[in-house]
């Protein structure tokens, strides 16, 4: 899938310039909300299975704005002798403005999967993009039986590499990394801000969710990219605390607001 967001300066709006999607890729009909470009992505079969490879770009040109948003899980499937491989690209332009909103990513029983993420934020270009990681699908007793899942993530802003990040989960070998004495299950997500900078103030709020089921850690990596990092005991809590720590930085960075619809 090829995304390409570009800003109509004649109509002061963001325009969804190029659009390529294949099999494994749906793309919404997007709609200006007076802010941004919201649209989602959606893969139109049952998940990822053995022998997939999904190919995603996103660009968002130059004083852009786009949201982007997956309604649903990305289940990876029991894959017997196989492996799937997902890689996503994000280039966010000058004075643009990108956030990423995925669901769950949830590796069941038997899944093997490599999981490949590389964003490049130019100078003055913000970005608010999420991750949010299941051990499994523990409603049905499958916690920690999946095989593999390997990820990579790169983050450069305006040219220079920030973070790069390599983790491999293979439960067969080793404990799930994210524990906590006393929890069953151990739910993680994280928050990757570019020039969106909080004060200790906000930070001193977004910490103040943390409660029994919930630990919320924020990270200042330079003047220009911090990362907020959530686990959970439970999934539901991970997502309310997580639409929650967006309301926080709503009231910084507008754009961000939850009515993604014009009242008409």
């Amino acid at each position: 899938m090829d995304l390409r967001f570009r800003h109509d300066e004649s109509r002061d709006v963001t325009i969804l310039a190029e659009r390529r999607a294949g099999g494994l890729c749906h793309v919404s009909k997007p709609y200006w909300n007076g802010r941004t470009l919201a649209l989602q992505l959606v893969n139109p079969t049952a998940g990822i299975f053995g022998g997939d490879e999904l190919q995603m770009r996103i660009e968002v040109e130059k004083n852009a704005r786009a949201t982007l948003s997956c309604p649903s899980a990305n289940r990876f499937h029991a894959m017997k002798n196989a492996s799937a491989r997902i890689e996503q690209d994000f280039v966010v332009g000058e004075g643009a403005w990108l956030d990423f909103r995925p669901e769950w990513v949830i590796p069941q029983q038997g899944s093997e999967v490599e999981l490949i993420t590389r964003i490049d934020v130019a100078e003055g270009g913000r970005l608010v993009f999420g991750d949010l990681l299941a051990p499994g699908r523990v409603a049905h007793g499958e916690g920690l039986d999946f095989r593999f899942f390997g990820t990579r993530f790169e983050l450069r802003v305006g040219g220079r590499l920030v973070v790069q990040e390599r983790m491999e989960l293979e439960p067969s070998r080793g404990a799930w990394p994210f524990e906590v004495p006393g929890w069953e299950h151990c739910f993680y997500g994280a928050w990757w801000l570019v020039n969106c900078p909080l004060g200790a103030e906000e930070i001193a709020r977004i910490e103040s969710l943390q409660n029994e089921g919930l630990k919320i850690g924020v990270s200042e990596l330079d003047d220009k990219v911090m990362v907020i990092r959530l686990l959970a005991a439970r999934s539901l809590l991970l997502k309310k605390s997580s639409e929650a720590l967006r309301e926080e930085l709503a009231l910084l960075f507008p754009l961000l607001s939850r009515e993604e619809r014009l009242l008409t």
